[in-house]
Formats: C-alpha cells, sequence, structure tokens
C-alpha cells in the first residue's frame, strides 16, 4: 500500500475523498493508499523534524526496538521513545509485541509502508 504525507487544504482533500468514492460506486478500480495530510506547511515541518526521519529511515530498513534504534541512531531511549510515539500516532510506522526469551517483552518499531511520498507544493 502506498503512503503520502502531504500539505493540503481541507477542500482538496474533501475533493478528493468524494472523487473516490464515486470511483467505488461505479466498480472502479481504486488503488489503495494511506494518506496523512497536514493543512499547513509548518505543521508539517514541526512534525516531520530530522530526528523523527531518522528513526522512520532506520525502522524502514530493519524493524527493531526501540532500545536498538537509540544505540543505532546515537541518541538516548526517551527521546527515541517520544519520537516513535509520534509516528506511531499518525501511522507512519507500528509497535508489534515480541518474546524476549527471560526478559518479558520488547515492542519491535517496524515503518508501516517500504516508501513514503512526502509532497509538499507552493500554490499562490
Amino acid at each position: 500500500m502506498k503512503t503520502i504525507i502531504a500539505v493540503d487544504s481541507f477542500k482538496a482533500m474533501r475533493q478528493r475523498s468524494l472523487e473516490r468514492a464515486s470511483r467505488f460506486d461505479k466498480k472502479e478500480h481504486v488503488e489503495s493508499e494511506r494518506r496523512i495530510f497536514f493543512e499547513h506547511p509548518e505543521d508539517m515541518a514541526s512534525f516531520l523534524t530530522g530526528r523523527r526521519l531518522e528513526v522512520l529511515r532506520a525502522a524502514m530498513k530493519q524493524p527493531r526496538s526501540i532500545t536498538e534504534l537509540a544505540i543505532a541512531l546515537k541518541r538516548n531511549r526517551p527521546a527515541i521513545s517520544r519520537d516513535v510515539r509520534a509516528l506511531s500516532e499518525v501511522g507512519l510506522i507500528q509497535l508489534n509485541k515480541q518474546i524476549n526469551p527471560g526478559h518479558g517483552q520488547v515492542q519491535i518499531v517496524r515503518a508501516t509502508a517500504k516508501s513514503f511520498d512526502f509532497r509538499y507544493q507552493l500554490t499562490a
């Protein structure tokens, strides 16, 4: 499934949804996709920080625990945990519990897609 992350207006999102619904009603093929929108470019920039993108890239390369991400990215665990939580809340990554023999369970961080399409279009 394709994931698109973009800056877009509510009006444009609504129009796109109506067009997709119309295609569904006509029994036309509609490609499966996930869309994450920000209304303002500033919102997207403040959410998708360089540090969060590093976490996302690392999770795309290989699913890992939060501790493993912290070691790989040379950052402290609480900071990675905050970024993982934020990325998880918008659906860019998911957490899966896995048995850690002798130590209970560990949460594995996985990207929800193999690639992400970031779109930003500045219009007058």
